[in-house]
């Protein structure tokens, strides 16, 4: 019976026309929404806790060994060797093989794939056919896209409004967050090859960083505040085929919105992807304090200051405008563009600021201090020294970095710099416990000479 209310389904969906265009009204978007109810409900238990993990970031990594990667290398070249058709691959090869067989650009779509050899070949052979339609047939196929690379004006324009862009932090489990705000493009219409090649440039910028390659992105659909202008159905359509070419694996995707008309568009965007993307797709409807809150419940970072929050009908633009002098920097001569963009959770930065003191690697720091604080009071100078650098080693050895910012990016310090922050932190809280303690006597203090009727 279930199987036969299935293809009912199925069939209302077709008479919508919903292969040409998103759901309309709320009668289409029920329509849509049973289909996937019944998808939903044909998932087993593993294939469902699998979805759960990844959604919250607690699926487990694949343990990486030299051996895997030289072996799972040679298989993916094996691969690609089957490959009959490949014109964009070999044009590219040819121009620059240095960058075509560039170890570290092929283990990027090896993590993607979870070391699939034969799915990562495909992926790659894929990402040259996608990258010379958009970009050329050009000595641009033979290295990396570069941001002067979108120069046309349509092209400035998407990348400058920020409608695609990354959030500053990672998410709770180092995953990069992927923003589509589309608030930023009010009153204007999207241009299909611009907004493709917009994506192409932010996902592939992004995915250099070996975190993201091994943790995936997150994407949260920002429909929060004015009214927008939506991408069409061919757009979107687009934009999926482009993320199919790229080393990029998606763990979660969040559709946030707070006006009701828009829950058939919603519904046909869960519709419109792939069942691996389905599963791991959540809806969240409501202000954007309650929205927001609900992000923070799969970890991902919500402040005043984020990209996510709107000010006059428009996100925050003020990290978009940065990371974009940021990727000219490391463009640009003397540069590197596999530099780090995005500081890891267990990282600690230097600076000043509300996303530097509750970055999670320095709020984990200050409480490594907390803990070690008597011992480094009692101790003799240089035994403060070697407890500093203990805690240093602890940071490190969990992956951790102490990161400065400079005009390239977060820069990691020296060890004796590092060493100098912590006893920094050391000496700031033996004050604040100081200060504690002098307010808590003085109220004792006046406690005890109140008259005992009085207490």
């Amino acid at each position: 019976m279930e199987e036969e209310n299935e293809l009912q389904i199925e069939e209302r969906i077709k008479k919508i026309g919903y292969e040409e265009s998103f759901p309309q009204t709320e009668e289409e978007a029920n329509a849509v929404d049973d289909l996937l109810a019944n998808e939903l409900k044909g998932l087993s238990l593993h294939e469902q806790d699998k979805a759960t993990f990844d959604l919250y970031g607690l699926a487990p990594e694949i343990e990486e060994t030299e051996e895997l990667i030289e072996v799972s290398l040679k298989e993916m070249e094996k691969e690609i060797q089957k490959i009959k058709k490949k014109p964009a691959f070999e044009k590219a090869l040819k121009m620059n093989p240095g960058h075509v067989c560039n170890r570290k650009f092929r283990i990027r779509f090896l993590r993607c794939e979870f070391f699939k050899c034969k799915n990562a070949a495909k992926r790659l052979v894929f990402h040259f056919e996608k990258k010379e339609v958009l970009f050329g047939d050009g000595e641009v196929l033979g290295r990396d896209v570069r941001l002067s690379d979108l120069s046309s004006p349509q092209d400035l324009e998407h990348v400058k409004s920020g409608f695609i862009q990354l959030l500053p932090t990672r998410d709770i489990s180092g995953r990069s967050v992927l923003v589509w705000a589309a608030g930023n493009f009010k009153g204007k219409k999207y241009n299909a090859w611009s907004a493709q090649r917009t994506f192409y440039y932010v996902v592939d910028s992004a995915s250099r960083e070996e975190e993201t390659q091994k943790k995936g992105f997150v994407s949260v659909f920002w429909y929060i505040g004015p009214r927008v202008v939506l991408p069409s159905l061919g757009l979107f359509r687009k934009i999926h085929s482009t993320r199919l070419a790229m080393p990029h694996r998606m763990c979660g995707l969040h559709v946030c919105f707070d006006d009701k008309s828009l829950r058939p568009l919603v519904s046909g965007f869960r519709y419109f992807f792939d069942k691996h993307a389905r599963k791991r797709f959540r809806v969240h409807h409501g202000d954007e304090q309650k929205v927001s809150f609900q992000l923070q419940t799969y970890g991902i970072p919500f402040d005043d200051e984020s990209p996510l929050k709107v000010v006059n009908g428009q996100s925050n633009l003020t990290w978009h405008q940065k990371w974009l002098q940021l990727r000219q920097a490391q463009e640009g001569e003397g540069g590197s563009a596999d530099q780090k963009q995005i500081p890891h959770r267990f990282d600690v930065l230097f600076g000043r600021g509300c996303n530097t003191r509750e970055h999670t690697g320095n709020l984990r720091a200050t409480h490594l201090v907390d803990m070690w604080q008597k011992k480094y009071d009692e101790a003799e100078r240089f035994e403060k020294t070697s407890i500093s650098e203990k805690l240093v080693g602890i940071i490190k050895d969990s992956g951790g970095k102490f990161l400065k910012w400079e005009e390239s990016g977060w820069v990691e310090v020296e060890n004796d710099v590092a060493r100098d922050k912590i006893s920094h932190w050391f000496r700031l809280s033996r004050k604040k416990h100081a200060k504690g303690t002098k307010k808590e006597d003085s109220v004792e203090t006046q406690e005890r000479k109140r008259p005992f009727q009085q207490r």
